[in-house]
């Protein structure tokens, strides 16, 4: 059976929107452009995350009543997918990190259990279409846009707090910044740190500001960054090393205040991540005109394109991760996927542009200007039918 799009339908929305962290962010945003289609939103709040902090206010959407539901959309880990219950259509919306090559049939029982798979990723989709469709699962995989809740997000031009009014070594600095976490291999970090260090020198105006998405000790902190400037040390003296500059939240996690001053205050903001998700940062980063620097073939760079931000040059490779991370997935992160890593030498080049080449960051911070209104008018009606 098929449902034309311009039919109204009843849709249930299940997500994390209340949690004060990424889950939480791009749940929100999901939930935003679900209230701009043609159809009736209710939603429920779960919480899958240990983050104490999360806004307690009440969503409109949760009070929404109606007799009966069309269709459920569930932003959730697939273990915690919900397949039961009267709907004509059971929609995941899974946070799928890497590039599945190869998934036996038992590990994807949650996935044929959907009858609509959403991703962040063309490549992703892809891929875990073609494993399903050769599992003889008729579930369908689709790559759902980047959305971003930009109503909290007060506009570019408006007065507010700037990292460099509150921190005054950062002034008539070139700042670069990275917000996110140091100690994780998947980051991208290191490449990051180590082409910072081979770009510039001390004498150069620049300096890096790091945003720890985790409070960190000191201690922890400089063990990390030493151990990327042992892996340099041939090329230059520490001291000839260029600044860096660090925001170490108090409450646990960067607040919206912290994250909006180093938005205010900073130029250019690099996310070298291997994952195939597009972090909420990079689009809050472009939407303030930070010109973004993100991997080539990354989520980010397919959906922004070379207009919005700087790309690294990047290779696939399969999935090799030092310490799994806590999942419920066990076929998650493994040599059987695959990501993409940025090649530190080209790192280097596309910072020492980003810094030098201003023609080409006026121009990408006018392509930046647009995205607030394609935020604000971003719908996902044409991803809904039955």
């Amino acid at each position: 059976m098929h449902q034309e799009s311009n039919t109204t339908m009843n849709i249930l929305f299940i997500g994390p929107y209340r949690q004060n962290d990424e889950w939480g962010c791009k749940s929100r945003a999901v939930l935003n452009s679900l209230q701009r289609t043609d159809h009736t939103i209710t939603s429920r709040p779960i919480y899958m995350s240990s983050v104490s902090q999360y806004n307690n206010y009440i969503e409109p959407a949760e009070s929404i009543r109606v007799h009966s539901y069309d269709i459920l959309i569930q932003f959730v880990l697939p273990p915690f997918a919900i397949y039961k219950g009267n709907f004509k259509k059971r929609i995941g919306i899974f946070h799928t990190e890497t590039i599945p090559q190869h998934i036996p049939i038992g590990e994807l029982t949650n996935e044929c259990l959907m009858d609509e798979i959403w991703v962040d990723s063309t490549m992703v989709a892809n891929n875990l279409q073609n494993i399903l469709t050769n599992h003889n699962c008729n579930t369908k995989v689709q790559a759902i846009p980047p959305s971003l809740d930009v109503e909290q997000l007060p506009p570019f031009d408006s007065p507010s707090v700037s990292i460099r009014t509150t921190s005054p070594q950062l002034q008539n600095k070139f700042i670069f910044y990275y917000i996110g976490n140091i100690l994780e291999s998947k980051s991208g970090f290191k490449e990051l740190y180590i082409a910072y260090l081979n770009a510039f020198n001390i004498t150069d105006p620049v300096t890096l500001l790091l945003g720890l998405d985790n409070t960190l000790s000191e201690e922890r902190i400089e063990q990390c960054l030493s151990d990327y400037k042992k892996m340099v040390a041939f090329a230059k003296p520490p001291t000839e090393y260029p600044p860096i500059h660090i925001v170490n939240p108090e409450r646990g996690i960067l607040s919206l205040e912290e994250k909006l001053a180093i938005y205010n205050g900073c130029d250019c903001m690099i996310d070298l991540s291997y994952t195939m998700t597009v972090p909420s940062t990079v689009l809050e980063s472009a939407l303030y005109h930070n010109t973004p620097i993100v991997n080539q073939n990354s989520v980010s760079h397919d959906w922004l394109g070379e207009d919005n931000v700087w790309c690294v040059d990047s290779y696939e490779d399969i999935c090799i991760y030092p310490k799994l991370p806590q999942t419920l997935n066990l076929y998650r992160f493994t040599s059987q996927e695959s990501w993409h890593r940025p090649i530190t030498k080209s790192v280097v080049n596309i910072m020492k542009q980003a810094y030098t080449d201003k023609f080409k960051r006026d121009k990408k911070r006018q392509a930046n200007a647009k995205l607030r209104q394609h935020f604000q008018n971003l719908s996902l009606n044409h991803l809904i039918n039955i």
